[in-house]
């Protein structure tokens, strides 16, 4: 509403103007009406093109669209109507002499009204010069000194490890937060180009095309059960006119996400490197030889010792870039998280554990792939096991691991997403013993406030199947005013808890808005103990949190919005180390979204993941303090 105001303002004070000159006895004339709503739908015209030539030079408007392209002949337009019509609306305003002006335009009019074409003409420029301000405000993490050992540009590329590592993911992360200041102080590091395909394909790979995706586990895990897998992880679900969506959520609806298969022992399904045809439904043979652990830079490791076949995820990052730039590596890595819990979920419905793998070398990965590391980075590697009940094996391999050198073609295409990206990754060095991954999340205890507030135990909600769920999984942008049952948002938050977490860094928060028996506010959620411990009350209104959310309304309209933390010093503490850490929690902060779809769909609820958001507001309204914790991710719940 305060934008549809202040959008309509110019309208209203021209009706009251109106108004006011009829109960005067001096209504305008139909020149003066016909002037004024000139000089409106110029204001109008040029402030929309002023702000969507802004928007296309800073690279958040594809510039070749076919409407933008008719906005800017409506912008000439425009400025060709202003230019010969300037002179008599100078002479109404101006009023010279008793008499109305007229058709005749003397040679001092004639100026201005080039002077007002040029005018309009500098106004377009300066518009489109403001967002095109390429590299001023780019941040070079390569380059530029960290923890106190900086490298001039053009020096040899550095090392990341320790300190540095978790100093650059802080500058990285401060760099793509949004705040109200940073659309005109900021402009984007990179020139993005067109967005690749939506889906991937090798032409010339042979092809299988997949039986449909059951909707039951079957009697043995076999090729069609791999396929409805793989369905349940980024298949398409639903098609609307062009667009086709996909099995779990993605920022955008841009689906950066391809999937590699590596088949080393499968009934029904020849060994080999195969990539999943999302589009098609099929499989395409790269390779006839799967990739063995060294090739993938996990030598001798436990949790991919008698794997059935191996899940390798990636991301196109020009999918998600050319719409989000700089933040496009936390859009990304909590997509993923998404599709990756359907994974997990869809292995167990099957009789499979799949297994997540914390280290393996990513620069030897896509070299196995045959893709480039640059533009499509692995990010993460999944092993399917046999029994779904089998225990899991510590991830910690026989390798020591290096930091990846930063710098290079590779960083500098992609900036600052390929800087940080290689410094998420890891590098196989000598042999030698590694630590452990994270063995459980954190309890989210510290910093809460008294008066804890104890949930209901929760009951298993009746469905037919988490495979049904992600089937029908679809994101609701539009609530109804009912408020949630708190025994139902108890048993929700208690099918939150992810098994066998990638991070113990992720915390959880609420902000209630209609739950019956909760006070609105911003709450911590303590999973271990199954309560929500107020944090803060006074200022929680709908507004808030719609304008932390860059004016959503769908955050504004929820029932309940959770909002998802990293603690800093819990990230920057995993045995992988610090950036790893901030992959590894990203990731986890999607699973726990994903879960939150799927409990919700149990229930007949609605949920929207959100992940654009003003950093600091975000974190203010949940009382948190930056210096210890960020937020990362936001999802809307409520009925439908």
């Amino acid at each position: 509403m305060p934008k549809l105001l202040w959008v309509a303002l110019p309208l209203l004070a021209a009706l009251a103007w109106l108004a006011l000159q009829w109960l005067r006895g001096r209504p305008p004339s139909r020149l003066a009406l016909n002037i004024g709503a000139s000089l409106l739908l110029l204001a109008y015209v040029g402030t929309t093109a002023g702000l969507g030539i802004f928007w296309v030079a800073n690279q958040q408007l594809p510039v070749f669209d076919w409407h933008y392209l008719f906005g800017y002949g409506t912008v000439l337009l425009v400025l060709l109507h202003l230019g010969f019509n300037f002179p008599l609306v100078w002479r109404w305003i101006t009023r010279r002499g008793a008499a109305r002006p007229s058709a005749a335009v003397d040679d001092a009019s004639a100026r201005r009204g080039t002077l007002a074409l040029l005018g309009g003409g500098l106004f377009a420029a300066l518009a489109f010069m403001l967002g095109l301000r390429h590299g001023r405000s780019e941040l070079r993490l390569d380059s530029a000194p960290l923890a106190g050992a900086g490298t001039a540009a053009g020096a040899a590329p550095a090392r990341v490890a320790g300190g540095d590592a978790l100093a650059l993911v802080e500058r990285f992360h401060a760099f793509s937060s949004h705040s109200r200041r940073g659309v005109l102080l900021r402009a984007p590091s990179v020139d993005w180009g067109d967005p690749p395909a939506p889906f991937k394909r090798y032409a010339d790979a042979p092809s299988i095309t997949l039986p449909p995706p059951r909707s039951h586990r079957g009697a043995a895990f076999d090729g069609v059960a791999l396929g409805t897998l793989l369905w349940h992880v980024a298949g398409v679900t639903e098609e609307r006119g062009t667009l086709k969506l996909r099995a779990s959520p993605s920022s955008g609806a841009l689906f950066s996400t391809e999937l590699y298969v590596a088949v080393r022992a499968l009934d029904g399904l020849a060994p080999g490197l195969w990539h999943y045809d999302a589009e098609h439904h099929a499989l395409e043979r790269l390779s006839a030889t799967a990739p063995d652990d060294a090739a993938l830079g996990a030598a001798a490791d436990p949790a991919l010792a008698g794997a059935e076949v191996l899940l390798l995820a990636t991301a196109l990052f020009r999918r998600s870039g050319h719409k989000y730039r700089d933040r496009t590596y936390r859009y990304v890595l909590a997509d993923l998280g998404h599709a990756l819990e359907n994974a997990l979920q869809a292995g167990a419905a099957l009789g499979r554990r799949v297994q997540f793998v914390h280290r393996f070398d990513e620069s030897r990965a896509a070299a196995a792939l045959g893709v480039d590391e640059a533009e499509e980075g692995v990010l993460a590697l999944l092993a399917l096991h046999e029994s779904a009940r089998a225990p899991v094996l510590a991830s910690t391999g026989a390798q020591r691991w290096a930091p990846p050198a930063l710098g290079g073609d590779t960083a500098e295409r992609l900036g600052i997403t390929g800087t940080l990206h290689r410094a998420t990754s890891l590098r196989a060095a000598v042999d030698g013993p590694s630590a452990s991954p994270p063995a459980s999340a954190a309890s989210s205890r510290d910093g809460a406030h008294g008066g804890a507030i104890a949930l209901p135990q929760p009951a298993a909600p009746p469905h037919d199947g988490v495979l049904a769920l992600i089937a029908r999984r679809r994101s609701v942008r539009r609530f109804a005013s009912a408020a949630l049952p708190l025994e139902t948002l108890g048993g929700l938050i208690a099918g939150l808890r992810t098994p066998d977490p990638w991070s113990a860094a992720l915390r959880m928060h609420l902000v209630v808005h209609a739950v019956n028996g909760l006070a609105a506010g911003a709450y911590r959620i303590d999973l271990d103990a199954h309560r929500l411990l107020p944090r803060r009350a006074a200022g929680v209104t709908r507004a808030a949190p719609r304008a932390a959310a860059l004016d959503q309304d769908v955050i504004g309209d929820a029932a309940a919005v959770f909002m998802l933390t990293v603690d800093r010093a819990a990230f920057a503490a995993d045995p992988a180390g610090a950036a790893r850490g901030y992959r590894h929690a990203l990731l986890e902060a999607g699973r726990v979204g994903e879960r939150l779809y799927l409990e919700a769909g149990a229930r007949g609820l609605g949920v929207c993941a959100v992940g654009a958001f003003y950093d600091e507001e975000a974190a203010a309204l949940i009382g948190i303090d930056p210096a210890r914790a960020w937020v990362v991710h936001l999802a809307a719940l409520g009925v439908r």
